[in-house]
């Protein structure tokens, strides 16, 4: 089970398309409301084919609790946390911060929101922190450095820290989750892989 979360608008829901159509995705026009049903998506790409379970999640902060409530209930061993560019081009937006470190107390915490206890085998075995929309900002924010130590993820290094303390490692992507089906299979099954 792959648990996708992150702000308003930043590609869940086109993610979640790409998942499930592998290159025909539609123009999503309307925000996603609550938390709508996991669906099975099957993976195939260098040979190997994986069926993953994941739901869309409303990324307004009203919705920032069900991320927990869906981590817990479907018992999520993958998370996508998904970003785009937004807190480059306006650096007071901390609409991807709040909602990351909402994300990673839930994760590192040892009680889920309904006070019960976390089992070893509720953490998760991964997180990929995805920078969404590639094809829009790519231009304007080059960086010779290599991906994971490109500018969009600077941010979230120490909720990484945190993740890593606890023993969950984190990969970070560069995606166009509407148009570059090819990557976004390709970080899922690094995902699952490493």
């Amino acid at each position: 089970n792959f648990g996708v979360y992150g702000a308003t608008m930043v590609g869940k829901t086109t993610l979640s398309h790409q998942l499930r159509t592998r290159g025909e995705v539609p123009t999503i026009r309307d925000r996603t409301v609550g938390l709508h049903r996991a669906t099975r998506k099957n993976i195939k790409i260098d040979g190997s084919s994986h069926t993953i379970k994941t739901a869309d999640i409303g990324g307004e902060a009203i919705y920032w609790k069900e991320w927990a409530k869906d981590m817990q209930k479907r018992k999520v061993r993958y998370v996508v946390f998904m970003i785009d560019h937004r807190h480059l081009d306006s650096p007071s937006n901390l609409d991807h911060q709040l909602a990351w470190k909402f994300l990673v107390d839930s994760i590192v915490s040892s009680t889920w929101p309904s006070g019960k206890k976390k089992k070893e085998t509720d953490f998760p075995l991964a997180i990929g922190i995805w920078g969404n929309k590639y094809d829009i900002w790519g231009d304007k924010y080059k960086s010779e450095k290599p991906i994971d130590k490109h500018e969009i993820f600077e941010p979230f290094a120490y909720g990484m820290r945190q993740l890593n303390d606890k023993g969950i490692p984190c990969f970070k992507y560069i995606v166009s989750a509407k148009s570059d089906p090819e990557k976004v299979y390709k970080g899922i099954t690094t995902m699952i892989k490493d």
